[in-house]
């Protein structure tokens, strides 16, 4: 079985769970009342609150190769978003979404975006639109050169643009953590 597989059936066991108002115990059991208890917090505390990040992500290395460029993978945007390419010859296909460093719930909200570009060499010209998740309904054109970041990474830089205006400048390659 995949891993997002195994992901989509732990999610849907975790949501029918919480559907039905049980828990499971450690043991794979049902919560005795003790267990219930001791989980939820005493009338008038709150739970303390867990810092989750929405999609941070660390920088990585990918090797420049203008013989060979692969696009594919997650890059960090200079505008605080996130960015998923996928590349298929000389296509690429992305979503862009806001937030990267704030909560999950709010990925994407102040901006998403979609877009197909073609690669020409080092230049890769995308027509891109925002979508109704977020609060921003631009589109337009981008050109953008893959270069080297000057420690032998690459990078993604834009050259050129139309439309209502673009706010990232520079795409970093990065692991999502």
């Amino acid at each position: 079985m995949k891993s997002s597989q195994r992901i989509s059936v732990l999610l849907g066991v975790v949501l029918t769970l919480a559907a039905c108002g049980t828990s499971a115990s450690p043991t794979g059991g049902q919560a005795s009342p003790s267990d219930a208890s001791s989980a939820s917090p005493t009338r008038g505390q709150s739970p303390s609150p867990t810092a989750a990040v929405a999609a941070s992500c660390d920088e990585a290395p990918k090797p420049f190769d203008p013989t060979r460029l692969d696009l594919t993978g997650a890059w960090a945007g200079d505008d605080g978003g996130i960015y998923y390419l996928r590349q298929l010859g000389s296509v690429v296909w992305w979503n862009g979404m806001s937030g990267r460093d704030g909560s999950p719930s709010d990925l994407g909200r102040d901006w998403n975006n979609v877009g197909r570009g073609e690669i020409k060499g080092l230049v890769l010209d995308v027509e891109w639109a925002d979508v109704p998740r977020g609060q921003i309904l631009g589109n337009g054109t981008l050109s953008l050169k893959v270069e080297d970041d000057g420690t032998g990474n690459a990078q993604i830089v834009k050259v050129a643009e139309t439309g209502t205006g673009f706010g990232n400048s520079v795409w970093t390659h990065c692991t999502p953590g």
